[in-house]
């Protein structure tokens, strides 16, 4: 199984050509990556004028022998949102997932304010069924991810039985799962029957790590850490073995910012913010990356699925 890793990570703060991003994880040993057109860093793929940057990266990452395994599309958290510019961009990422040979294409289904859950699937197929004709004449699987239900309001997306519902109200061969590793601890899922309950509408993940029980978010902080795997207290012997029991066909793939953006509370001392320690140094940076490989390297060698570039 091939490791990737997101391009729209904390890295890409530093590095915000993509080529050049790609040659940083290259060289450390990935073969694989996530596209995350979500970043503002990655505006001239989702431009009219696209082409010519998606080819150069193209090029570029046949020139270092790696795929894109799988991509993330913008965000938007309500419906009442997600205006001409979301769909030009939603489009935009399946078109551009076609072009790159991307399988799957990651997104998050709508809040819907005052919603039931009947109502949430309703809303959620109705509005998401415009892009059908699209994902089958690209062949992109479009998945929707678990969210964190900890904090959620006016969602049902939690666990495999929610994801479930919304994949069966499509019934189409183009609408499948992502598991977030993340999301689920943080509602104390069970990582192992959720994702033997996917099965084969698993054709994506998010794997990160954190810690439960969780306290209050108060505005400023989340317990969704986004940590390295084996930092916290996600069970990854049962989703690892989970992935091999449902012959999971995907990219072991990060979605991490740590040493982080998301961590400690802001401070502020006689009204001034200090924030000497944000942001850390490209030299730890780099570091980490180059653990977060190893770490992944180890886990994949523990169950026999390690790939050889």
């Amino acid at each position: 199984m091939r490791i990737s890793v997101g391009t729209g990570g904390y890295t890409h703060f530093f590095i915000q050509d993509l080529c050049d991003l790609i040659d940083y994880y290259a060289d450390m040993g990935y073969t694989a990556l996530d596209l995350s057109l979500d970043s503002k860093y990655d505006a001239a793929l989702l431009s009219e004028n696209w082409k010519m940057p998606a080819k150069r990266v193209k090029a570029k990452m046949t020139q270092r022998g790696m795929i894109f395994g799988q991509a993330h599309a913008p965000i938007v958290a309500y419906i009442d949102q997600a205006g001409d510019e979301f769909d030009r961009q939603l489009k935009q990422c399946i078109i551009l997932c076609g072009y790159f040979g991307i399988p799957s294409l990651v997104v998050h289904l709508f809040h819907i304010k005052g919603c039931t859950r009947e109502s949430y699937v309703e809303e959620n197929v109705k509005y998401f069924s415009r892009f059908l004709p699209l994902l089958e004449e690209y062949g992109v699987d479009l998945c929707f991810e678990n969210l964190g239900g900890y904090t959620e309001k006016d969602s049902y997306c939690f666990d495999a039985d929610d994801l479930l519902k919304v994949i069966n109200a499509f019934s189409h061969p183009h609408i499948h799962a992502c598991w977030d590793t993340g999301h689920a601890n943080l509602t104390r899922l069970n990582q192992y029957e959720n994702v033997v309950k996917l099965g084969d509408h698993l054709r994506a993940v998010h794997i990160h790590d954190n810690l439960y029980p969780i306290s209050e978010p108060d505005g400023l902080f989340t317990p969704d850490g986004h940590n390295f795997p084996l930092f916290g207290n996600v069970n990854f012997d049962a989703f690892i073995q989970a992935l091999i029991d449902i012959d999971y066909k995907g990219t072991f793939s990060t979605e991490t910012d740590t040493p982080n953006r998301r961590g400690h509370r802001d401070f502020s001392l006689n009204g001034e913010p200090t924030l000497n320690l944000k942001p850390i140094p490209f030299k730890i940076r780099k570091m980490a990356d180059e653990m977060l490989f190893e770490i992944c390297k180890y886990m994949m060698q523990m169950y026999g699925l390690w790939e050889e570039k």
